[in-house]
């Protein structure tokens, strides 16, 4: 019928297990199996499944355990679209070893009494006595401590210390029962069974367990598994992913001196020189900061020294560690000897850690790098067909007769911008997945997790928050584009050229320049740009600080990005009302911010401070011409309907009008939350 197979999907099917009869006995393993063949015969089509049937006639925590273990193995099979009741599920490594072990046996039919003993297992417990049970009762102290660090459960923590010490003593504690639960919630976090608030729950059980064995401990420092200096580099700052760092490695027994963020080269090394540091970690956020990184590296290699270097962040991948292993670049075939070590995340920095202060695992993990890195050098590099284009007068079909809006006003203004304005344009996906550590949650549990958790939580902060005190200020001005500039002439004077603010150009691909999406200064008609910045005020960063200093790391992580999110709402809100002003419709045009591939010069930023005199709302730039606070955002904005995102490898001008995939494509923030009926947050 012509059909493509994946808008087809497939109801697996599947019936209950409670009633032992020996029809259906068999109907678990056989559903989990016939989705798999169904994906094995047609990988593109989908497979979905009500879960909850397994365990219909099952009931209370019964009915969650079976639920998890047979929507895991689903899952394993193949399936993608899962229906099931949140409350009717737990996650499943959480599951305890002998209950996996009841349900599989359930599930797969492995014993003729398998029903049975499921249900023996079970009887006469219910949810609520579940909750009221103390389920340390009768724990040795290392097995207690254990429950508590990887259950993240605070309270109680210190007395299980005080038992420990005095049972095995404080090093044993902590060498052989504390770091080991750490590095048990890391595996679980790796193999996706946790997510990253819940790791920082447990490093605040860990850190809170640590600071009362510190009272039997002479020397702390006496303990430590190695040191590292992490600071993100100059020009940048964005600090949570390296906080990030910070809390998973001290609490997994290193040292870390965290020289904070935007740190010059020099400040890094010296301080790595006089910490006598194990290795160095840096941290960058945005594409024109990470050259920092092999500038750090070049300068570590010139001087001669030794340290393992080690880097992360979004704007940055494996390949791009294993360039800068070699600090000339192509120039030559040095390559630096301790190493350069990507890490994808704060774990795969604990991980290469392990490893470099490990003597018989060090000289490997140098070598396989160092192997990765000429693999990569030695690459053939797959070119476009054509030459790049040099001449910069060829630009691209971007239409240049686009008709021109009237702004409401000429000049720099600040808006008043309301919580009310914010809320609807909050990105929950962004917020959820990015900032809150969803990523990689996926059917039941991510359903589960926003119901009991993220969307509670997020109406709870919302309502109870007083550190979001957003300010903006909007500007209009008459331009034109000359080649890979955009001249910004005087509001008043629509003559007087006030600045040129400069972008790079496509070298292949439709020769994209953002200052196409403006008409030529040859045109003889003034074309209009907007120009805003927002900031949520200074008060997000006093909090963030206060919450790290208190060992609050989950409740850090909520509060950054909740300021992070309010801030890029903010500017979503106010670019709407430019469209509004301007009469075009409500996803035309694009919005623009310096640091990115369209526009990587922050340097610019010097500009649009004159243009709009940001230093009114409190937003100021550091050295490396990074807008403070971090939750701001400045953006230039193209009301072009042909205006697109792109990079210099990557993007084509349209045919015609091209809506904004990033209102399209995202999870606004809906109704705002009742002020007399706040959510209460449940549990995590």
């Amino acid at each position: 019928h012509g059909l493509d197979p994946e808008l087809l999907i497939f109801d697996a099917l599947t019936f209950t297990l409670a009633t032992g009869s020996d029809e259906f006995k068999d109907s678990g393993v056989e559903t989990i199996e016939g989705i798999r063949a169904i994906k094995t015969e047609m990988p593109q089509v989908k497979t979905s499944l009500g879960v909850s049937n397994v365990s219909f006639g099952f009931g209370g925590p019964s009915r969650a355990v079976l639920n998890s273990v047979f929507l895991h193995h689903c899952v394993e099979a193949g399936l993608d679209l899962a229906m099931v009741n949140p409350n009717h599920i737990t996650p499943y490594g959480e599951i305890g070893e002998e209950e996996r072990a009841l349900a599989d046996d359930l599930i797969f039919n492995n014993r003729d009494d398998a029903t049975q003993r499921f249900i023996e297992h079970f009887e006469g417990r219910d949810e609520e006595a579940e909750d009221a049970a103390d389920p340390t009762e009768g724990m040795e102290p290392e097995e207690a401590l254990h429950w508590h660090i990887l259950r993240r459960k605070k309270e109680g923590v210190e007395e299980w210390i005080d038992k420990s010490n005095e049972k095995i003593g404080a090093v044993p504690t902590l060498n052989e029962v504390l770091l080991p639960a750490m590095k048990e919630v890391g595996d679980k976090f790796g193999a996706g069974e946790l997510i990253l608030p819940f790791v920082l729950q447990s490093a605040e059980v860990m850190k809170r367990a640590v600071a009362q064995l510190e009272n039997y401990l002479e020397r702390m420092e006496g303990h430590t598994k190695g040191k590292v200096v992490i600071a993100t580099v100059f020009g940048d700052v964005h600090d949570i992913g390296k906080s990030l760092v910070n809390t998973i490695l001290t609490n997994n027994g290193y040292t870390v001196v965290d020289l904070g963020k935007q740190v010059p080269i020099d400040t890094i090394i010296a301080s790595a020189i006089e910490e006598k540091a194990d290795a160095i970690g840096l941290s960058a956020l945005l594409v024109s900061t990470s050259k920092q990184m092999p500038l750090a590296v070049g300068e570590l290699h010139d001087r001669g020294l030794d340290f393992p270097v080690l880097v992360g962040g979004a704007a940055i991948n494996r390949d791009f560690g294993r360039r800068i292993n070699y600090p000339k670049g192509k120039e030559s075939d040095e390559i630096y000897e301790p190493g350069v070590f990507y890490c994808k995340d704060a774990f795969q920095g604990l991980d290469t850690m392990d490893e470099l202060v490990t003597p018989e695992k060090r000289a490997a993990l140098v070598e396989r790098t160092r192997e990765e890195a000429e693999t990569l050098r030695n690459k053939p590099v797959v070119e476009d067909d054509g030459p790049p284009v040099t001449d910069d007068s060829v630009r691209s079909k971007t239409s240049t007769d686009t008709p021109v809006p009237e702004p409401p006003f000429w000049g720099a203004r600040e808006i008043e911008v309301g919580f009310d304005e914010i809320y609807p344009h909050l990105d929950r996906h962004v917020l959820f997945k990015l900032h809150w550590g969803g990523r990689g949650v996926k059917g039941e549990e991510w359903e589960k997790l926003i119901s009991g958790d993220f969307q509670p939580r997020l109406e709870r902060m919302w309502a109870e928050q007083d550190y979001l005190e957003p300010r903006a200020k909007l500007g209009y001005f008459p331009c034109n584009s000359d080649g890979n500039e955009l001249v910004v002439f005087d509001p008043e004077d629509h003559d007087k050229e006030v600045c040129r603010l400069g972008f790079p150009r496509q070298p292949k691909h439709d020769r994209i320049c953002l200052a196409d999406f403006y008409r030529p200064l040859d045109s003889g008609e003034r074309d209009v740009v907007a120009i805003q910045g927002v900031t949520m005020g200074p008060k997000s960063t006093d909090r963030l600080e206060q919450l790290e200093k208190d060992g609050e790391f989950s409740e850090q992580l909520f509060t950054h990005g909740l300021a992070v999110q309010s801030a890029e709402g903010s500017a979503e809100w106010l670019h709407q009302d430019v469209r509004k002003n301007l009469g075009i419709d409500p996803d035309q045009g694009r919005r623009y911010s310096w640091g990115y591939p369209a526009c990587p010069d922050q340097s610019e930023h010097t500009k649009v401070w004159e243009l709009l005199g940001l230093e009114d709302i409190g937003m100021t730039l550091s050295d490396g011409f990074a807008v403070m606070p971090e939750q701001s955002t400045v953006a230039i904005i193209a009301h072009h309907p042909q205006a697109v995102y792109f990079g210099m490898k990557s993007g084509f001008v349209p045919e015609g009008k091209q809506p904004d995939e990033l209102i399209a494509g995202t999870e606004r923030g809906g109704e705002i939350p009742p002020e007399d009926e706040p959510s209460e947050e449940e549990a995590a």
